[in-house]
C-alpha cells in the first residue's frame, strides 16, 4: 500500500499567520516602524521606563524575547529572555554577602546592564557584564559610561559580549550574579567548568542566584554550600509588588561561617521555566 503523503503546511493556516503576525508585532524594525503609525501604534502596550532609568539617565527597561537576543536557534532554546532584576531584590541579595570589597562582582547574562548599575554601588574591586546579544551588551555599556562619568569613583564596569558557558573568569574572589537568564544546561555547564577552577586556584567564590529556577544544580555540587536563602522584597514603587527568592551559595573552599539563619530552606519550583519561591 502506497504510504500516504504528508501534506505541507498551509500559508493560509491559522498557527502559521499566527507565527508570522508575533513576528512581525515584535521584529525591532518593524516594530519602529509601525510605532510611529496612528492607530496601529495603539495595539502596542505603553513600556514603562523604570525608575532607576530616570534615577541614572540609563536605559534597563523593558523585555527582549529570546529569538532577539542571539540568531542561533540551538542556543536561544537555552537561554530566558531579558527582564531587568529588582534593584531593591539585588541590594538585599549583595547586603546579605558581608565584606565584598576584594570581590569581583561578574553578571552572568547582564542584558541591559541594571544589576552592574546597581553592583557599582557597593565597592566590589571590580564589576563585569556578561551577555550572549551584541544589541545588549552595546546598551550595558552605555548604562556603564553614564555611571562613570556620573560615580567616577566607583568600580570601573567592563562588558563582554560571550557565552557565560565559554567564558573565561578573573582570577581571585568572586561574586557571580545569575538572575535565571538561562536554563538547566548552560547552568550545569557552567558550574562543571567552576567546580574544576575552584579545585585547581581555591578562591573564595559566592553565587548569587536571583530567582533560582535551576537551584537544585548548585545544591547537588560537591563544591559549594548554601550561605543565604530569604525571600527578599520588591520595591513597588519600582513596579511590582511581593517577594523575589534569593540563594546565594559560597564554595566549599575558602568558606566563610554564614551569619544567616534558615540557609536550607526548600526552593519551590511554582513554573518549572520562569519562577521559583522558598518555602515559608
Amino acid at each position: 500500500m502506497k504510504a500516504k503523503e504528508s501534506n505541507p503546511v498551509s500559508l493560509m493556516e491559522p498557527r502559521f499567520l499566527k507565527h508570522l503576525l508575533r513576528m512581525v508585532y515584535h521584529a525591532p524594525a518593524l516594530k519602529g516602524l509601525l510605532k510611529n503609525i496612528p492607530l496601529i501604534r495603539n495595539i502596542y502596550p505603553q513600556e514603562r521606563t523604570h525608575p532607576i532609568d530616570v534615577v541614572y539617565g540609563i536605559d534597563t527597561s523593558g523585555a527582549v524575547p529570546v529569538e532577539y537576543i542571539h540568531p542561533d536557534r540551538s542556543l536561544t532554546a537555552r537561554i530566558n529572555a531579558y527582564a531587568g532584576s529588582d534593584p531593591r531584590v539585588l541590594r538585599g541579595a549583595l547586603a546579605a554577602l558581608g565584606s565584598i570589597d576584594d570581590y569581583t562582582l561578574v553578571d552572568l547574562g547582564c542584558g541591559k546592564g541594571r544589576a552592574v548599575v546597581v553592583g557599582s554601588e557597593f565597592p566590589f574591586r571590580a564589576i563585569i557584564g556578561i551577555e550572549l546579544s551584541t544589541k545588549l551588551a552595546n546598551t550595558a555599556r552605555k548604562n556603564a559610561a553614564v555611571v562613570a562619568r556620573t560615580f567616577p569613583n566607583r568600580p570601573g564596569i567592563t562588558i563582554h559580549e560571550a557565552n557565560v558557558a565559554e567564558f573565561q573568569l578573573p582570577k581571585g574572589k568572586l561574586v557571580l550574579f545569575l538572575y535565571h537568564s538561562f536554563g538547566r544546561e548552560l547552568l550545569a555547564q557552567l558550574l562543571t567548568t567552576l567546580e574544576s577552577s575552584l579545585r585547581s586556584k581555591g578562591a573564595h567564590l559566592f553565587f548569587v542566584y536571583n530567582n533560582p529556577v535551576c537551584g537544585d544544580i548548585l545544591d547537588a555540587s560537591s563544591a559549594f554550600t548554601r550561605w543565604y536563602a530569604d525571600m527578599v522584597p520588591r520595591d513597588s514603587k519600582e513596579g511590582l509588588s511581593g517577594h523575589d527568592a534569593v540563594v546565594i551559595w559560597q564554595s566549599v573552599a575558602g568558606a566563610r561561617p554564614t551569619p544567616h539563619q534558615r540557609v536550607d530552606r526548600h526552593i519551590i519550583i511554582t513554573d518549572p521555566k520562569y519562577r521559583a519561591d522558598l518555602e515559608a
